[in-house]
């Protein structure tokens, strides 16, 4: 081969290798999601977006749908799962009971194995992005030794009860931050572990698409939720 082909197939041997680096780190390491809802407010916006960590949700043989080390996740981690029937759509909620937990909510509050979670009311600052943010009251939701995290109820919401339900093994309980707006395990049942793909890590981007500027078209940007750790 002549002098003047070789720094084009160097450049083409580099490109095919860090094509396949980025394919093995989406695959097995790291992978991005976007926000497209406020079922996971205030931890997560609308605009939000995230990366998941993936090994703790295990390894995927390739070309089958068979996984590996798979992990039981801690009580009160953001998991990525899909489900059998939409394999193509990712969620995100929080895993609230672990296999062989009794679950229950009394008046819209969480019984865990038959302990009550502690719960402290905060100020609104933590919705104001959401609309009609007013109509929602924000609280800090305690268990056990775990650090607290914040919830979103309607104002004045009681009587919202659920349960008792008992985790099957090999499955979590999952709910949405946002609870009166969020579609979960109250509905459509426990996630299987082997349905999780992987665990949120952290905000790399936020675009806030109720606050535009440029005559409307472009929406701003959220910076103080810029590479932010998500608990």
């Amino acid at each position: 081969m002549s002098r003047s082909g070789r720094p084009f197939r160097d450049s083409f041997e580099n490109i095919l290798v860090a094509i396949f680096l980025a394919l093995l780190v989406r695959t097995y390491l790291v992978t991005g999601y976007k926000v497209p809802t406020s079922s996971m407010a205030p931890t997560l916006l609308p605009g939000d977006f995230i990366f998941a960590f993936r090994p703790p949700a295990g390894f995927k043989i390739p070309l089958t749908s068979t996984k590996l080390g798979v992990q039981i996740p801690e009580r009160g981690e953001l998991m990525v799962f899909t489900f059998p029937d939409q394999p193509r759509t990712n969620y995100v909620k929080r895993v609230i009971g672990l296999p062989g937990d009794k679950v229950q909510m009394i008046e819209g509050r969480l019984v865990i194995n038959d302990v009550p979670l502690e719960y402290r009311r905060l100020e609104q600052s933590a919705v104001t992005d959401l609309p009609s943010y007013d109509q929602y009251e924000v609280w800090e939701e305690r268990s056990g030794g775990q650090e607290p995290r914040e919830i979103i109820q309607k104002r004045d919401e009681k009587g919202k009860d659920f349960g008792p339900l008992i985790v099957p093994p090999d499955e979590v309980f999952v709910l949405g931050d946002h609870r009166d707006a969020s579609d979960d395990s109250r509905y459509w049942g426990t996630v299987p572990v082997q349905r999780l793909e992987g665990r949120v890590m952290l905000i790399w981007l936020s675009l806030d698409w109720e606050k535009k500027w440029g005559e409307n078209r472009f929406p701003s940007l959220r910076t103080d939720r810029l590479f932010t750790r998500v608990q």
